[in-house]
């Protein structure tokens, strides 16, 4: 195997939460009198870090309605519906053949630590993974200083390490931390942005492996 690290993002990548994360975003523009609605395809155009960014490319006020308010009853809204969302159906198994190939692998997340914690022990997979580092609040920033910290705490050198995500900010965290990336169509942004990186992508987690 190339790589003897592999670091994963959960939400998009591995987690399948896509359709929550619209349902929830689309009950809070209803709950706060906006008519506009988000689509998957409309969703996978705009979506995007740091979240407030997303949040202005919705059309929310934050004179009105400031950020931090929404963040909070965004997750509020997915957390009742989180038990819809699954682990897509390839992940196990490619995590299953990465660490049989010995790589050492783990999950690094602009989730908020304990629900990271939470949503990877409820499919019994924190077995495959050495950790699960989240963040501290709701707020969904500071991802590339999380895995810099990572790496430096565990003393590994970036150029042993791949970082697989599903967004355009999880090639700019390893580009941030100096190490190569892959990422997968799917998730939370379409294609065409993944591409338009320069990064390698592939279409499906099982394809995966033969970039590694």
């Amino acid at each position: 195997m190339k790589y003897k690290y592999i670091i994963w993002d959960w939400n998009g990548t591995l987690y399948d939460d896509v359709q929550i994360g619209i349902d929830a975003m689309n009950q809070m523009l209803e709950l706060k009198g906006y008519k506009t609605r988000l689509t998957l395809e409309r969703y996978r155009e705009i979506f995007c870090f740091p979240i407030i960014e997303y949040y202005r490319r919705i059309g929310f006020d934050f004179g009105i309605h400031p950020f931090e308010e929404l963040a909070e009853l965004y997750i509020s809204l997915y957390c009742k519906l989180q038990d819809r969302a699954e682990l897509y159906p390839q992940a196990e198994g490619v995590l299953n053949k990465i660490g049989s190939a010995g790589a050492v692998q783990a999950v690094i997340s602009a989730c908020e630590k304990n629900r990271l914690a939470q949503q990877i022990n409820q499919f019994g997979i924190m077995k495959y993974f050495s950790g699960a580092v989240g963040i501290d609040d709701n707020l969904a920033a500071g991802k590339a200083e999380l895995a810099k910290k990572w790496l430096d705490d565990n003393k590994i050198p970036a150029d042993k390490v791949v970082f697989i995500g599903d967004t355009v900010h999880d090639f700019e965290v390893a580009e941030y931390v100096g190490c190569d990336s892959i990422l997968v169509a799917g998730g939370h942004q379409n294609y065409e942005r993944l591409k338009n990186t320069g990064a390698s992508v592939a279409e499906s987690l099982n394809e995966i492996v033969r970039f590694l």
